[in-house]
């Protein structure tokens, strides 16, 4: 019997294993004919055997949302970590940031010079930079639309140098989908734009695989140049 038991355990153990990786498992049970009363029995055993009703009651809700701890959004912070250390690399080389002065005048794509859009007095003479905006006549090759950039540095308040930003720490997909895209971008504007240089800002732990390294080797025959974090901040001095 006990090693029934054990054996039982055991098997559950490594069924809940099983749904966690892959929720489809319980759902395609519970859907079954047998199951229809799932949702019932569910029901009864939180509030009969766990006590549900009587745990919430308890719970004084003002001081819990007061004193509640907001969770870190890690997949977003991931994704955003690029921009975050670059845009910390360009202010600490005395950029200013101008998206807020661009949002306060609802402008999403830039025109080829910034005086064109806005009273630009107050930022003669200084070092600009925005994010997440489109240029005028740009456009992504698959689809003609315009193309929105991860980063734009500004040369005499006019759009000059234009960034994608990504971080991989894993071979998927998205990298080879980037690099094609990416490609294309970047002989599309050498082509037809004299006024615009186009970078592309990669970093992660991807690029230190087998795998990585010869996508890199291959990608160098495309680029000009590739710059991780660190490559941009040496090199900062060049995006004036």
């Amino acid at each position: 019997k006990k090693s029934l038991v054990a054996v039982f355990k055991f098997a559950v153990s490594k069924y809940v294993d099983e749904i966690i990786d892959d929720f489809t498992i319980l759902k395609n049970r519970i859907v079954k004919a047998e199951f229809a009363d799932f949702s019932i029995r569910f029901s009864n055993y939180l509030l009969n055997n766990l006590k549900l009703n009587e745990t919430l009651s308890s719970i004084d809700i003002e001081k819990y949302l007061k004193n509640k701890r907001i969770p870190i959004d890690t997949k977003s912070l991931h994704g955003n970590y690029p921009r975050i250390r670059i845009e910390k690399i360009l202010q600490d080389n005395n950029y200013k940031n101008i998206d807020p002065l661009l949002k306060k005048y609802r402008i999403k794509t830039l025109e080829s010079d910034l005086s064109k859009q806005i009273n630009v007095s107050n930022l003669n003479g200084c070092k600009v930079f925005c994010t997440e905006k489109y240029v005028k006549e740009i456009i992504k090759i698959n689809n003609g639309k315009l193309k929105k950039f991860d980063l734009v540095i500004f040369n005499e308040l006019k759009p000059k140098y234009l960034f994608e930003m990504n971080f991989y720490t894993t071979e998927g997909t998205k990298v080879g989908i980037n690099e094609g895209e990416y490609r294309d971008l970047n002989n599309y504007i050498k082509e037809n734009f004299s006024n615009y240089k186009f970078y592309w800002i990669t970093d992660g732990n991807y690029w230190l695989t087998s795998q990585g390294k010869n996508r890199f080797l291959n990608l160098i025959n495309y680029f000009e140049t590739i710059l991780n974090i660190n490559l941009f901040a040496e090199q900062i001095e060049y995006f004036k």
